[in-house]
């Protein structure tokens, strides 16, 4: 075999090694749910439903999720999902979390924190495990409907949230 065709030979092995190997994309956290769980006037047991995203060709696991939820300048809930869950490949799943809410501080300010459109400004930061990736971190900010928050034994409506996407 000629030098030049080893050559040919070893660049089309190299250009289809590249095609299988795919780029690893973010996943896409949103948050889907918030209902009021118990508690007191100064903390509350929140629960909330973040909606993943996976537009990665392969599953994902999510090993755990931490995050603070922000309203305003003031810290809303803090929480910590530690029970795995798998994201199908290009696809979508929710994972329930846990969280402390401070909401005495929220109430107060309320009628400050609310935009024209009487929605409230969240913004959702912190840091997911990934399998077979490690540590993801994520900011990002949307927009809730204070109205629409699930208070036990009311029922409620799904809130209305936006633009967050980790």
């Amino acid at each position: 075999m000629t030098r030049g065709i080893r050559y040919w030979f070893a660049g089309v092995a190299l250009a289809l090694l590249a095609a299988c190997v795919t780029t690893w994309q973010k996943p896409e956290v949103s948050l889907l749910d918030v209902r009021l769980a118990g508690g007191n006037l100064l903390q509350q047991d929140v629960k909330l439903q973040l909606r993943v995203k996976n537009p990665n060709g392969i599953d994902i696991g999510v090993n755990s999720v931490a995050f603070e939820l922000l309203v305003g300048d003031n810290r809303l809930a803090t929480g910590r999902m530690t029970t795995p869950v798998m994201i199908p490949a290009r696809g979508e799943g929710v994972v329930e979390v846990n969280a402390k809410a401070h909401l005495l501080s929220l109430v107060t300010r309320l009628p400050q924190l609310l935009n024209a459109d009487g929605l409230l400004h969240y913004r959702i930061r912190g840091e997911a495990e990934i399998q077979r990736y490690g540590s993801l971190p994520f900011d990002h900010a949307g927009t809730l409907d204070p109205e629409r928050l699930r208070i036990p034994g009311q029922g409620g409506k799904p809130p209305q949230a936006a633009g967050a996407v980790l």
